[in-house]
């Protein structure tokens, strides 16, 4: 079974386009934007080349933060450095 429902494994997996993710609260957006950046810097992509925004302060600074974890996670810490750009 997979972690991710069809709408969000095709957010997260979705190339050659820019996307929009828009849903309630707690329904995973920061969890799917921080996997699909995941999966772009593992392809190949360095993240300053990637705009994600958000709405509020908040949500910026807990995207980062999830961001940030996943880059260790994935031993992808050069890319850290590009992080706060």
């Amino acid at each position: 079974m997979s972690k991710w429902t069809q709408e969000q494994e095709q957010a997260i997996t979705q190339t050659g386009t820019n996307i929009i993710v828009s849903a309630g609260a707690g329904s995973g957006k920061t969890a799917v934007l921080t996997e699909r950046t995941i999966r772009k810097l593992l392809n190949g992509t360095n993240i300053n080349r990637l705009l994600i925004l958000t709405f509020t302060n908040a949500a910026a600074a807990e995207m980062k933060e999830r961001i940030r974890k996943a880059i260790k996670k994935a031993d992808l810490k050069e890319q850290l450095d590009y992080l706060d750009n």
